[in-house]
């Protein structure tokens, strides 16, 4: 096995620095990285490919005493890393420490990421255009002419293969595929390569970029990839060593990418794949499998995640949805809504929903679901005031906006950004308001429509003076006496939140959360809260005016039909409690809750 370590020198000295910052952890954990650029990746390489449905699998695999010694020894890294280790002390990343846990522990951990029913990593390995495939995910690092002419790719900077090595604790990977021959891969079917990324470093007196290539020997200087039946070779003499079969035959086109020492965890591995893939999912674009150590075997459900399947329900909403007009379920506390098109584009349609309790409980409170297409969710957009009740959505680009949303993409491909250099290089100042008609189409219908959700807090002049009005009164229709109108723009004092946790025919509980918000006074001030229950009609809501209910949490209040919790706020407090009703049969009740402060003028 030869090992090729970049030298640096000449006039443009190549180092690993610029890679090992390429891809921010800031913006996803490892898990959802690895989980992120496999599966586009995967989606990629399927979508000319007619003959198999296109499967991803994340296999983990525990190496242990001698099966780990003849794996070192296979891919030569005690040879060629282990006297190196010294050279790495100055380092300020744990690479060293890492290495030495690799060659002193009994154990070692490899994932191993497959595909089948995609292209492989076929074209001329020494070149580097459209169709080299190999040396664009292997040897190559940041070409950003992927996703050119094609709307539907989902990366472009070319920094997927970041989400590989950093996979590994001591950034190594390596890269096994079948595919079909052809003129521009010199008629080879099957390759071999693996790759180091390593911090520079200097030794025996000469200095090295930190990049590392590991095959067969091309010259005394070079390394290439192994091919044909040598590579074949050695990646059988790779699975005997492994407890579960992994080999590949000649038909059996797809990549494998091995990745020694990792330390991520395959179930959040798969919770990120139904976080963001789920549109692929549903749509039947890929399959996913997760085998675990022991050799079991699971699949993806994102029907399943509670805290997940409002977003996949709004998902279909929009996906369906062809009106040029909003569309309004107050009965559902839905709305879909086309954003206004700029400039003969179309931008795309936006689907909104008061937040259920598993999603106004997660870290998507607040948050739309932001996709173009691929099958990939982009990001969670936090858009939402936490000043109001919660909500989540979900927004698809149209297909006019793609090519501009793509070159407005971060190189994680999290997030549209309107100053660009790279949109505003290709397509100027049209590019830019596109974005931007985009980002701020979201966020103001996504703001109104929790607006329109939020129960209001009325103002009462008190001993010290003040504001206006109270909800209760006009719902009655009647106007409280001696109370002055508040201005509609008044911002409530304080955050209100009323969601249904749970229901069923004997009962009915409603969480009632109170917090501050920026609006909040700095002084203690006099809140009343007045829950009630009322009945959705077709067309209007109706009070139930004798309906007995439980009150407990922050205060107790059992069995009453008329019950006002009275109450010294505070500024920084946060006061939950939960609404009981019995037997609610299959009648649409739901919790309302008319509040008034008393607050100095």
């Amino acid at each position: 096995m030869k090992w090729e370590f970049n030298i640096m020198e000449g006039k443009n000295p190549q180092h690993t620095a610029s890679f090992l910052n390429s891809y921010s952890e800031n913006d996803f954990t490892p898990e959802e990285i690895a989980a992120r650029e496999s599966a586009q990746n995967t989606i990629d390489a399927g979508k000319h490919i007619n003959t198999r449905k296109t499967e991803l699998v994340f296999h983990e695999i525990i190496l242990n005493g001698e099966s780990k010694e003849e794996f070192f020894k296979i891919v030569g890294l005690k040879d060629h890393l282990l006297p190196r280790l010294d050279s790495f002390k100055k380092t300020k990343n744990n690479f060293r420490e890492n290495a030495e846990i690799a060659f002193n522990e009994d154990e070692l951990k490899l994932l191993l990421v497959r595909d089948y029913g995609t292209c492989g990593l076929g074209g001329d390995w020494q070149e580097y255009e459209r169709l080299d495939h190999f040396s664009r995910l292997v040897l190559a690092l940041g070409l950003d002419d992927k996703a050119e002419d094609d709307s539907t790719s989902g990366g472009s900077f070319g920094l997927g293969k970041t989400a590989y090595a950093k996979s590994s604790l001591i950034n190594t990977v390596f890269y096994h595929s079948v595919f079909e021959p052809s003129e521009r891969s010199n008629n080879v079917f099957r390759r071999f390569m693996g790759t180091g990324i390593y911090p520079s470093h200097e030794y025996e007196g000469v200095k090295y970029g930190g990049y590392v290539y590991i095959g067969d020997e091309l010259n005394e200087d070079e390394s290439q990839p192994f091919k044909d039946h040598e590579a074949n070779d050695i990646w059988e003499s790779i699975n005997n060593l492994f407890p579960a079969d992994i080999s590949r035959s000649n038909d059996e086109i797809g990549t494998d990418i091995l990745i020694p020492m990792t330390s991520l965890d395959l179930d959040l591995i798969k919770e990120a794949i139904e976080n963001y893939y789920f549109p692929a999912l549903i749509e039947n674009r890929m399959i996913v499998r997760f085998i675990d150590k022991n050799g079991s075997m699971s699949m993806p459900d994102v029907n399943a995640r509670e805290n997940l399947d409002q977003f996949v329900s709004l998902y279909i909403e929009a996906k369906n949805y062809r009106d040029r007009e909003d569309f309004i379920d107050n009965d559902k506390d839905l709305l879909i809504s086309p954003l206004k098109r700029h400039k003969n584009h179309s931008l795309g349609k936006l689907s909104i929903q008061r937040a259920e309790i598993d999603e106004a409980n997660s870290v998507r409170s607040n948050c739309v679901a932001i996709t173009r297409g691929t099958g990939m969710i982009v990001n969670y957009l936090k858009v939402g005031s936490e000043q109001y009740q919660s909500a989540v959505g979900v927004f698809i680009a149209d297909e006019d906006v793609h090519e501009y949303l793509i070159k407005s993409e971060n190189p994680a491909h999290s997030a549209w950004e309107e100053n660009s250099s790279r949109l505003k290089r290709t397509y100027g100042d049209l590019g830019q308001e596109l974005v931007k008609r985009v980002d701020s189409g979201i966020k103001n219908k996504f703001i109104n429509f929790q607006k329109d959700l939020q129960p209001d807090v009325s103002y009462v002049r008190g001993e010290r003076g003040l504001f206006s009005k109270l909800l209760s009164t006009a719902l009655k229709g009647s106007k409280a006496p001696n109370i002055d109108p508040v201005p509609p723009s008044t911002p409530n004092p304080v955050a209100l939140s009323l969601i249904k946790q749970s229901r069923n025919d004997e009962y009915s509980i409603w969480r009632l959360k109170v917090k501050s918000n920026d609006y909040t006074p700095n002084y203690p001030f006099q809140l009343s809260l007045k829950p009630s229950i009322v009945l959705m009609g077709d067309s209007k809501k109706v009070r139930v005016k004798h309906m007995n209910f439980d009150i407990t949490g922050e205060t107790e209040i059992l069995n009453e039909d008329k019950p006002s919790i009275d109450l010294t706020y505070h500024k920084g407090d946060i006061l939950e409690y939960f609404v009981k009703f019995l037997n609610p049969g299959r009648l649409d009740y739901m919790v309302e809750c008319n509040c008034q402060a008393e607050l100095e003028g």
